[in-house]
């Protein structure tokens, strides 16, 4: 999916640098106009669907910035460029869809430009808990994050907060309120701190308490970042902004540690590692557990008639297949080359039995398009049920039963 971005800005290199910089992420496709009636004429034909918008107040058509009363029939982000920070962006003009404004000052301006639409962008799948017992100070949070694409949960104390993150695991900040009813932003802070890292979720503190001592008291107890009520939207977003930022910096450096640079697969390395527990916690409570190899048939033959990049596009297909199939309860992992392993638990012997044939049978009707190559291969799977002495030992039956499968012809599937 491609997303859209616009720029408006009279200035031809303004333009060109931002499409440039802009577009250095493959994912994002930027138009430029330099009038507000050529922005019109691409607004009209993309029938409005644009994901940014970055507008200059000054145009030849519009100089004193009627570009963003116009804008604002539409839904979508604006950043407003201008060349003077004496401007009053948030009295002079009333357009709730304005996030951020930036002068253009420079190249670092530019970039800063350019991140912003990136954060934008990332934002529509990021999830901010936001926990307050004044519906006032919700209803504001609310704007605030829906200005910015994020998706908002609201909770008015903190017990609530605590369930509504256990039905959301993937929420990245929780923006508190100190004092509350049932429990308060202390005793909530405590019980995220022993359930989730601070790399892996941000907690920011609003309050406005006057005691100088309660900002280091909830950072001492691992909140990330504090908030004296009554802050701008500006400083809003900067703080949200940081906080997401470092999230993902620890989240990239995971996964380049974690996962297969080719498959986005988890490594070897991480599935021994966390596997190990898996089958530990499984064992030890007597629950069911199974491994499997998978593993592509005939291989060499794929890289030696069409080459290693067809061979590698072979690879990136199983994990595609894998991830369609597999959805929980499943720890899956590229073990190296062209083989693959999946741990299952929490799931019958029959249920994996049916899930594996589906898998089978998903390679063997399926083609992979590669310019004018057409490519069909099979896989041949491994599987045992038996604990073994430990998960090397469970590795080890699983890989009998994937040489018994190729032994006997391929393309099936074998247990031990």
């Amino acid at each position: 999916m491609k997303y859209k971005v616009l720029v408006i800005d009279d200035s031809i290199s303004i333009g060109k640098t931002l499409k440039n910089l802009i577009e250095s992420n493959i994912n994002i496709e930027v138009y430029i106009a330099k009038t507000k009636k050529e922005s019109a004429q691409l607004i009209l034909e993309y029938k409005g669907k644009f994901d940014v918008i970055l507008a200059d107040l000054g145009l030849p058509d519009a100089p004193n910035g009627e570009v963003v009363d116009f804008l604002a029939k539409f839904t979508t982000p604006i950043v407003i460029l201008t060349g003077s920070d004496n401007i009053d962006i948030e009295n002079n003009f009333r357009n709730k869809n304005i996030v951020d404004y930036i002068v253009k000052d420079g190249i670092s301006a530019l970039q800063y430009a350019a991140s912003i639409v990136n954060r934008i962008i990332k934002n529509q799948y990021i999830k901010i808990l936001v926990v307050d017992d004044s519906k006032t100070f919700l209803k504001q949070a609310e704007d605030f994050i829906n200005r910015y694409k994020l998706i908002p949960l609201l909770s008015t104390n903190g017990e609530d907060a605590l369930k509504t993150l256990k039905e959301n695991k993937d929420i990245k900040i929780v923006l508190t309120d100190y004092l509350m009813p049932k429990m308060d932003g202390i005793e909530l802070t405590k019980r995220i701190r022993s359930n989730y890292s601070k790399d892996e979720l941000s907690i920011i503190v609003t309050s406005n308490a006057s005691d100088s001592r309660i900002p280091s008291k909830f950072l001492k107890l691992g909140a990330n970042d504090f908030l004296y009520k009554g802050f701008s939207k500006e400083e809003f977003f900067v703080r949200i902004n940081s906080n997401l930022e470092i999230i993902e910096l620890f989240e990239d450096m995971k996964n380049k540690v974690n996962k297969d640079y080719m498959t986005g697969l988890y490594n070897r390395r991480y599935f021994f590692e966390f596997g190990k527990k898996i089958y530990e916690d499984n064992k030890k409570a007597n629950k069911s557990l199974a491994l499997s190899i998978i593993d592509i048939d005939n291989f060499k033959n794929i890289n030696d008639s069409y080459g290693h990049d067809v061979g590698d596009e072979a690879i990136k297909e199983v994990a595609k297949i894998l991830n369609k199939n597999i959805i929980s309860n499943s720890l899956i992992a590229r073990l190296g080359g062209e083989e693959f392993c999946i741990l299952f638990y929490n799931r019958t012997k029959d249920e994996i039995e049916k899930l594996l044939e589906v898998i089978r049978r998903n390679f063997e009707n399926n083609f992979i398009e590669i310019n004018e190559l057409k490519i069909n291969y099979t896989v041949s799977i491994g599987c045992s049920f038996e604990y073994g002495k430990n998960i090397d030992d469970m590795l080890q039956l699983a890989d009998k039963g994937l040489y018994d499968a190729k032994k006997n012809g391929r393309n099936q599937v074998r247990y031990r």
